[in-house]
């Protein structure tokens, strides 16, 4: 996995839900030891995405986050601890990277540059109005670059907890499915942009057509990359339909239930064909052998360090959140940081 998609969703998850609302003080930090300060326009950064989070917690939308409750706590409450310990998790990154003897490469710095200079470009207004300066935001995007770097070192190849090839690839066995799928929209778009469905005989030519694919796939006279490349044609499409996949089916939402259901019925090397009205069309469906999609993508170091994020992140998180709610030596600002709250983001 490529260290800048993983930085830039994280940073731009919250900027694309809080709106803006102005806020500003004079404390010019929020966190401190004897090496590292964070700045108050980081903890404010870090408020913003606490705040964010909140309005994916809460139990009931229509209401406004900072009524509700989450996790038992006021929101309110939730946020600042939330806000906290992000801030208190800088100076902890900090830490680590010391006594690891870690640092970011000269490419690894300029991907965070990047970051920073193409998120600001579109989100500056905004976090300005907040009073968070670029510096401060900068701040923030390298210690998520810290904390890739601290990952690694743990759990990577040579990390003091690592994760071998075998534990990974048998952890993906047991708990992904790998499958392969073509779909036929069963509508087409008029000039204005709408949906127009097809008809029953339209329905029925696409139908015959996915079914001949999934029979001659059975009878061993086309693989499903075939059956891929014959539907391009035929449908003068430009880019190519066969989408490969793998994924965890009892907890991924991003497919319908009816192929979820389907792909779990299924053995590997299985073609199945079945229509998904909620989706408006028509798919071939293919299972793959997981053991060897996990081993093709173990022997690429990128999509092997996409694998073992998905495998450890979580715990890698969770344990910053515990040493960083305890960690000792840091000198807190509170009156600055209580001079902003959550309501400040709330419209």
């Amino acid at each position: 996995m490529k260290k800048t998609k993983r930085a830039v969703s994280l940073i731009l998850a919250a900027l694309l839900v809080v709106s803006a609302a102005g806020c500003s003080g004079d404390k010019s930090w929020a966190a401190k030891d004897s090496s590292t300060t964070v700045t108050i326009g980081s903890y404010i950064y870090y408020l913003y995405t606490a705040y964010s989070s909140a309005q994916s917690k809460v139990s009931d939308s229509s209401k406004k986050v900072l009524e509700q409750k989450i996790d038992g706590k006021d929101a309110s409450a939730w946020i600042r601890e939330k806000a906290m310990i992000s801030t208190k998790e800088q100076i902890l990154v900090s830490r680590e990277m010391n006594s690891k003897k870690l640092s970011l490469s000269d490419d690894e710095k300029k991907q965070a540059e990047s970051v920073t200079d193409s998120t600001w470009n579109q989100y500056s207004k905004t976090l300005e109005k907040y009073g968070i300066a670029k510096t401060s935001f900068q701040a923030v995007v390298n210690s998520e670059y810290g904390k890739d770097k601290i990952f690694e070192a743990v759990y990577g190849k040579n990390g003091s907890k690592a994760v071998s090839d075998e534990d990974l690839k048998n952890y993906f066995v047991k708990n992904d499915t790998s499958f392969s799928l073509l779909a036929y929209p069963l509508y087409t778009m008029d000039s204005s942009g709408a949906a127009k469905e097809f008809s029953a005989d339209q329905k029925k030519k696409a139908k015959q057509l996915f079914d001949g694919y999934a029979d001659q796939i059975k009878a061993g006279k086309q693989t499903v990359r075939q059956a891929a490349d014959a539907y391009k044609k035929s449908s003068n499409a430009t880019t190519d339909p066969l989408m490969s996949k793998m994924a965890n089916l009892s907890t991924d939402t991003q497919y319908p239930d009816e192929i979820k259901k389907a792909l779990k019925s299924m053995k590997t090397g299985e073609v199945k064909t079945l229509e998904v009205t909620a989706q408006k069309a028509y798919f071939l469906l293919y299972k793959d052998d997981i053991s060897k999609t996990v081993e093709e993508k173990i022997q690429n170091e990128d999509s092997r360090k996409t694998l073992l994020i998905t495998y450890k992140w979580s715990d890698f998180t969770d344990s910053l959140d515990k040493q960083a709610s305890s960690l000792s030596g840091v000198n807190l600002n509170e009156s600055a940081m209580n001079s902003y709250d959550p309501s400040m983001f709330q419209s």
